[in-house]
């Protein structure tokens, strides 16, 4: 007796069984999917020298995200040639003016969560200020990419 339904199940199995085939053989992995993240960004970048700032823009202020929360700040800014070497507790810093043509750094701030969007060179970076300083949407401010590894104490 005549079965349609067979003959079709084979000839479907034998294309799905030809392109895995295929798939392998041009060396595309078919099971796993491939990330654009991956296949765009530079493998490796060189780390920035010690001291260097990264400065951003504060683009949103937060009260408290979650119940029980602090109040917090989030910046970002892009074009990194450097693979950042930024962690949670690092400080923030703004630039404050002192007499005459002088600025010095001021630390403001602790980064809480921090992302790097390797293909686009970007950073975010989360960060919980220090009490009783004012942080406004739209201040530059700036974290080291690479700090210096801390002095042992004698």
């Amino acid at each position: 007796m005549y079965q349609p339904q067979a003959g079709r199940r084979r000839s479907t199995l034998a294309i799905l069984i030809g392109g895995l085939l295929l798939a392998c053989l041009a060396g595309i992995d078919p099971i796993s999917p491939t990330v654009a993240d991956d296949l765009e960004a530079p493998l490796t970048r060189p780390r920035a020298p010690h001291g260097t700032p990264f400065t951003f823009e504060v683009i949103e202020s937060l009260d408290a995200a979650y119940l029980g929360d602090t109040p917090s700040h989030v910046g970002r800014d892009g074009g990194l040639e450097f693979r950042p070497n930024v962690a949670l507790g690092d400080p923030v810093f703004r630039m404050v003016a002192e007499a005459g043509d002088e600025s010095r750094a001021v630390r403001i701030g602790r980064v809480t969560r921090v992302v790097w969007e390797r293909v686009s060179g970007g950073l975010t970076v989360e960060f919980d200020p220090e009490p009783f300083v004012r942080i406004a949407v739209g201040d530059e401010v700036f974290v080291d990419l690479n700090p210096a590894p801390p002095t042992p104490q004698p």
